[in-house]
C-alpha cells in the first residue's frame, strides 16, 4: 500500500476547521497523535474537524515507538498523558500481524529508564496494564539520553523496516542535555514520522529543543480536552482501519481478505437500578450484583461498554454514567460503588426510558455492538410511564431486557413482587434472583466470551450473539395495575 506522506504530494485531503491546520498533520499520522498529550494544552488553538478521513493507510501494519516524558517539568500532567494513550491505543490493533509497540519511558539521569522493545507487547491488555501501572518519578528532563535508545530500538532487527514507523514524543521540550545531534538523526530516517506532543503548559515549551527532532512546526501537537482529543483520535483510527488487509493462511492456500476494528465482541449493556423508598434495605444488593457481572465481562471499546441509570421517582431518575464514560472494568466499579441512594416513589418505566438514550452515538452508542438492559427492582411501580409500554419502546430499540430481584431476609424488606419482574422482562427466562444470578452472567457475557482469552482482539469477527438486537417481542398482555404496588 503506498501512501502519501510526503507533504508535497496532494492524493489525499481533509476537511478541517482553519487552514492553519497542517495538511502534513492530517495526511500523515493523526492516528499518532493518538498517542500525543496534547491533552494539557489550555489554549486549544490547533483542533482539527475531521469526517470520515483516512488518515493514515498503512496502519494495518505500523510500528509505533512512543517515548514518554515523566520528569518534574510534566509531572501535574503526567496520568493525563498516561491515560490519553491508554484511551486511545484500544484502536489499534496490536498483535505480531498488525501494529507492533515500543516505548521509552524516562526522567533524569538518576532514574531508570523503562524501555520496552519491539514484540514486548503480545496484545492490547498486556500493553494496557503496562501503561497503567507508570508513575510520574520525577528529576530532570535527560531526552537525548531517550533518544539514544531510540536510535538503538530503530536499529534493531526485530523493527519491521518495511513497515512505517511514527514515533510519538510526549514532552514539554525542556531538556537538560542536548538534542541537537540525535534529534536530527532519529527524524531524517527514512520511512520514519516524528510527532511531538505537547505536555504541560503550551507556553512553556522548550521549542528549541522540540525543533531539534520534528520537521516543522506542524508536527507538534496540541489539543486542548483529553476527552475530545481521545475522541477526534480514535474516531480516525478507526475509520483508517476499516478496510485492512489481512492473511489468512490455510494448509494449501493463502487467502487476502479484509476486516475492520470490530471483534465480533462488541455489547453495550445498560444497568438500570431501582434506588426508590422501597429498595432502603436492599439497594447495596442491587450494586453487588451489578459490580458482580462487571467482575466477568472485559469493558473496553471494542468489547464490553457499561452506562448506569439510577431511578425512584421520575425527577430523581438520571444517567449516572455514560457507555463511553469508563474504558476499563476499574473505572467501571469505581462507578458503581460511588452511586449514592436517595429514596422517593417508583418510576421503573422512567428508569427504562432513561436508559433508551444510551442508543445515541453521542453516549458511547456502536452501531455495530449487541445492547442489553439488566433492570434491578422490587418491581413495585407507582409512578411515571407503564413500564411494559417502556420494556416494549426497549425492545425494539434493539435491547434485550432482564429483570433481577432481591429475594433474600433483610430487616424492613417489602418482598420482591417477581410476577411483575417477569412482565418487564420478555418472559421468566430473562427474570433473575441473588440465587440465578451466574446463569444471567453467563448469557449476557456470551456476547463478549470469545474475547476473554488474554484480551487478544479475534482475526475475524466473531459471529453476532443474537441476543436481541431489533427481534420482535411477544410479551404477555397485562393492565398498569397489574404491576403497580
Amino acid at each position: 500500500v503506498r501512501t502519501p506522506l510526503d507533504p508535497s504530494q496532494k492524493r489525499v485531503s481533509f476537511p478541517i476547521r482553519s487552514v492553519e491546520e497542517s495538511t502534513m498533520l492530517l495526511k500523515t499520522a493523526i492516528i499518532l497523535i493518538v498517542l500525543s498529550q496534547a491533552v494539557n494544552s489550555q489554549d486549544g488553538t490547533r483542533t482539527a474537524k475531521i469526517t470520515k478521513t483516512r488518515a493514515f493507510p498503512p496502519s494495518c501494519f505500523l510500528n509505533v515507538l512512543i517515548m514518554l516524558d515523566r520528569s518534574d517539568s510534566v509531572k501535574g500532567g503526567f496520568n493525563q498523558s498516561r491515560d490519553f494513550v491508554l484511551d486511545v491505543s484500544q484502536e489499534l490493533v496490536i498483535r505480531p500481524d498488525r501494529h507492533d509497540v515500543s516505548m521509552i519511558v524516562y526522567s533524569g539521569m538518576s532514574y531508570k529508564r523503562e524501555i520496552y522493545k519491539w514484540g514486548t507487547f503480545r496484545d492490547n491488555e498486556q500493553f494496557y496494564k503496562t501503561v497503567r501501572g507508570l508513575r510520574a518519578v520525577g528529576g530532570t528532563t535527560n531526552t537525548g539520553k531517550a533518544l539514544e535508545e531510540a536510535l538503538k530500538l530503530m536499529a534493531m532487527d526485530s523493527r519491521n523496516k518495511t513497515s512505517a514507523t511514527v514515533v510519538m514524543m510526549v514532552t514539554d521540550g525542556r531538556s537538560a542535555d542536548d538534542t541537537s545531534i540525535l534529534g536530527p538523526r532519529l527524524r531524517d530516517m527514512p520511512n520514519v514520522f516524528v510527532f511531538a506532543g505537547v505536555a504541560g503548559d503550551p507556553k512553556n515549551i522548550g521549542m528549541k529543543d522540540i525543533m531539534n527532532y520534528v520537521k516543522s512546526t506542524e508536527q507538534i501537537v496540541k489539543q486542548s480536552g483529553r476527552a475530545k482529543a481521545s475522541d477526534l483520535a480514535r474516531g480516525i483510527l478507526k475509520d483508517a482501519q476499516k478496510d485492512c488487509p489481512k492473511t489468512t493462511t490455510t494448509s494449501t492456500t493463502t487467502t487476502t481478505t479484509t476486516t475492520n476494528p470490530i471483534t465480533g465482541c462488541e455489547l453495550d449493556l445498560v444497568f438500570v437500578l431501582d434506588f426508590s423508598t422501597t429498595t432502603d434495605p436492599i439497594y447495596k444488593e442491587y450494586k453487588k450484583m451489578a459490580a458482580a457481572i462487571v467482575k466477568k465481562m472485559k469493558i473496553g471499546p471494542h468489547h464490553t461498554q457499561i452506562s448506569c441509570v439510577t431511578f425512584s421517582s421520575a425527577g430523581k431518575t438520571s444517567t449516572a454514567f455514560n457507555l463511553k464514560r469508563y474504558k476499563d472494568n476499574a473505572g467501571v466499579l469505581s462507578g458503581i460503588e460511588g452511586l449514592e441512594y436517595y429514596g422517593g416513589t417508583t418510576a421503573i418505566g422512567q428508569g427504562i426510558m432513561e436508559g433508551l438514550n444510551q442508543t445515541d452515538e453521542k453516549h458511547g452508542a456502536r452501531e455495530e455492538a449487541t445492547r442489553a438492559m439488566i433492570v434491578f427492582t422490587d418491581g413495585w411501580n407507582n409512578k411515571g410511564p407503564d413500564p411494559m409500554e417502556a420494556s416494549k419502546k426497549a425492545t425494539d430499540a434493539g435491547f434485550e431486557i432482564y429483570t433481577v430481584g432481591f429475594t433474600g431476609d433483610m430487616e424492613n424488606m417489602v418482598k420482591t413482587n417477581m410476577t411483575a419482574l417477569e412482565m418487564i422482562a420478555e418472559d421468566g427466562a430473562h427474570s433473575f434472583t441473588q440465587a440465578t444470578l451466574d446463569k444471567l452472567i453467563e448469557k449476557v457475557g456470551a456476547r463478549g466470551a470469545p474475547c476473554l482469552n488474554g484480551g487478544i482482539v479475534p482475526s475475524t469477527p466473531s459471529p453476532r450473539v443474537p441476543i436481541g438486537r431489533g427481534k420482535p417481542t411477544t410479551k404477555r398482555t397485562t393492565t398498569k395495575s397489574g404491576i403497580r404496588g
